[in-house]
């Protein structure tokens, strides 16, 4: 019955183009994709498999994927729609968006699923944003607010905006979680989103400063062991508790009925931009919490630091990241340490375990990190642990891209990272990783629609293992 419902979406997807002209132009897109990755070695390489929301697999995959989008002006509100479905060997087929976005001047309401990356790294050629990268496969949500920056003064603007979602994965949870030996998950998790953003400076102007911060929250669902289920408080006040952060009931679990009702982490962003007449540049931050002392800044270099430059008349390379990741950490080793005069211990930093919760498996979703994916993401995990094994990461990562005609363009990426394990499980030795990317795509100015995309991908060490790994893609708009 599913794959009969697949065909009639695709069949739907497919009478697109041939919907008169004047309604096409004005209101309706389509596309339709193949891809297909194939790969010797462990898994498939690190660079063709991350940061694709959720498209992709550490084995062999194929997929036909097809979608149509709406766009279009009722009155005084800008209406926007899009269904695009996968049907996939080697990951899960369905909905990859289905969504309808509403704005009226600057007020916005979204419901649906949506890709979605971060606002200040490059979503092509960082390594990704510490919450949020679209690594993983997008969260069906309801969204309010600012979505777009709303100037209140000529140099001063702000956008923000505040969300309830609803995590998809509980059947692959189900599906590969160890119960047996020792392991858990929790399923039917809730989201709750909120971020706010401050631009300084002009539109496009030659000095821009952007500030902001996100705080994500999973809450709800079931702890789910080899013992049976733990209710974690799926009733409409749970929702409210998580909107603004409070204790959980008093017959709650431990830690919740004591503290904060549900998994919170977050991030803090900045980044300054100047913009010259051949080239601009950026430097930025990106600090990672998961409670007041990550927020606070006790968690010295941790965060994803990062360069990125533009140039505007050099089309061999026209844009380089550089980045350095630091995750170890952490707050410090210990959680609760405090001064002797300083009285019993509520609540301090430290030990923050990145990623990780004791009520809710990890910050991931369909498998793959949420945030960056060098943390080593549940997916890889053989023996059914949904935790991430490997979260006390330092890298150095750069980017690029360039171009060597209209038609013809390319992306490259070079990463270097190690891992201590994590506090909770350190492991013996440092473990070691090395990854290359080179992609390349042709958009033939003959063949109007069509874009062709193949990538040779490499990894070698301990954390994702030695592997090699040939991808393409086939795209056709409408």
């Amino acid at each position: 019955m599913k794959i009969k419902a697949y065909f009639f979406a695709f069949g739907l997807l497919a009478y697109v183009p041939f919907l008169p002209a004047q309604a096409q132009d004005k209101k309706l897109s389509s596309f339709i994709e193949y891809g297909a990755t194939v790969h010797a070695g462990d898994n498939t390489p690190l660079w063709q498999v991350s940061n694709l929301q959720g498209l992709g697999s550490i084995d062999h995959s194929t997929y036909v994927r097809g979608g149509v989008f709406y766009n279009d002006t009722w009155g005084k509100w800008e209406v926007r729609g899009g269904l695009d479905l996968v049907a996939a060997h080697g990951f899960a087929s369905g909905i990859q968006q289905a969504y309808a976005d509403f704005r009226y001047k600057w007020f916005g309401i979204f419901a649906g699923s949506k890709e979605r990356t971060a606002p200040l790294v490059n979503p092509v050629l960082s390594s990704g944003e510490l919450a949020w990268s679209g690594n993983a496969r997008p969260i069906p949500q309801v969204m309010v607010g600012i979505p777009e920056y709303l100037y209140l003064l000529p140099r001063l603007a702000i956008k923000g905006e505040i969300s309830y979602g609803w995590f998809t994965d509980s059947n692959w949870l189900e599906d590969h979680a160890n119960l047996a030996g020792g392991y858990w998950y929790t399923k039917n998790m809730k989201f709750h989103h909120k971020e706010g953003f401050i631009r300084i400076g002009l539109p496009d102007g030659k000095w821009q400063l952007d500030l902001g911060m996100t705080l994500n929250t999973q809450f709800g669902g079931q702890r789910v062991n080899s013992g049976g289920e733990l209710d974690l408080g799926n009733r409409l006040k749970d929702y409210f508790r998580v909107f603004i952060p409070g204790a959980g009931d008093e017959d709650g679990p431990g830690q919740e009925s004591l503290f904060y009702q549900g998994n919170f982490n977050g991030t803090e962003q900045i980044r300054g931009t100047y913009r010259g007449k051949e080239f601009s540049i950026a430097l930025y931050l990106d600090n990672y919490f998961e409670d007041f002392s990550g927020m606070g800044k006790q968690n010295g270099w941790d965060g994803l630091w990062g360069i990125e430059m533009e140039f505007k008349k050099f089309r061999p390379i026209n844009n380089i990241v550089l980045e350095f990741l630091q995750t170890t950490n952490q707050s410090g080793p210990l959680h609760g340490l405090h001064e002797p005069d300083e009285g019993p211990v509520h609540k301090t930093g430290g030990r923050d375990n990145y990623y990780n919760n004791g009520l809710y498996h990890a910050w991931a979703h369909w498998g793959m990190a949420n945030g960056n994916p060098l943390l080593r993401a549940p997916i890889y995990n053989a023996d059914g642990d949904m935790s991430f094994k490997y979260n006390r990461v330092k890298a150095v990562h750069v980017g690029w891209s360039g171009g060597f005609s209209p038609e013809w363009d390319y992306v490259a990426k070079l990463t270097y990272n190690r891992t201590w394990g994590s506090l909770e499980k350190p492991t013996l030795d440092i473990l070691e990783n090395f990854s290359a990317y080179l992609a390349v795509r042709y958009v033939p100015s003959k063949l109007k629609g069509w874009q062709f995309h193949a990538s040779l991908g490499l990894d070698t060490g301990e954390i994702y293992g030695d592997n090699f790994g040939f991808q393409m893609r086939i795209r056709k708009s409408f």
